[in-house]
């Protein structure tokens, strides 16, 4: 039974080993929205700018690399996620084994519809210091009042179903009893999965806490 630990505990995880960059294959990296990983893709003016520093993990039988929210806990490690757009292994340092690609970076891009799109060079977390990020670090969500009381178990079920409908984008949920919500861990919280908790569930019951955030 393979273990699954949150991202923030894997960012050790580059540490863990010698990868090797491998500088005469970049064959299943994901499309680029510019001809080479610059970081000068432009976003369009309206579009949100999102931060985080996350796992980026590329399978043997994956055609992209792609933002980890949960990550088992084996060598190479595993995870599946949103597929980021302008990723080019050649152009950062990372691990290598068995033919998984990862590393640990600060990535800052934009979402369009289907994957993360850098706008700016990732940078490995090892070169950086988080206490300079105070915005990335994890802070309870905002909690309304629910509209209705509902059970333990109703609540859980909320969070399994979202779980469920959003694997890309959600790494899982629980029950606050205290608050009588469902408390959804995301990678990402989308137009799509508001829209998806707005219509299905009754309103405040469902509260999201994202890995991403927004640029301010």
């Amino acid at each position: 039974m393979q273990r699954f630990i949150p991202v923030a505990a894997v960012l050790m995880l580059a540490a863990c080993g010698q990868g090797a960059n491998d500088a005469g294959s970049s064959g299943g990296d994901a499309d680029t929205a510019a001809d080479s990983q610059t970081g000068e893709t432009t976003a369009p003016a309206d579009a949100v700018v999102y931060q985080g520093a996350l796992t980026v993990l590329q399978g043997v039988e994956r055609d992209a690399a792609e933002l980890c929210g949960v990550v088992a806990e084996s060598y190479p490690p595993q995870c599946g996620g949103l597929p980021v757009s302008g990723w080019d292994w050649d152009s950062v340092e990372h691990d290598e084994a068995e033919g998984v690609r990862w590393g640990s970076y600060l990535v800052t891009g934009t979402f369009d519809g289907k994957s993360f799109v850098l706008t700016e060079d990732p940078v490995p977390t090892a070169d950086i210091d988080m206490a300079d990020y105070p915005e990335l670090q994890y802070q309870d969500p905002e909690i309304g009042d629910p509209a209705e009381d509902l059970s333990t178990e109703e609540l859980q079920a909320i969070a399994d179903e979202i779980t469920a409908e959003f694997p890309r984008y959600v790494s899982g949920g629980y029950a606050d009893d205290q608050n009588g919500v469902a408390l959804i861990d995301a990678l990402l919280v989308t137009p799509e999965l508001e829209a998806y908790a707005a219509e299905h569930y009754p309103e405040d019951t469902v509260v999201f806490s994202s890995m991403l955030k927004p640029v301010e």
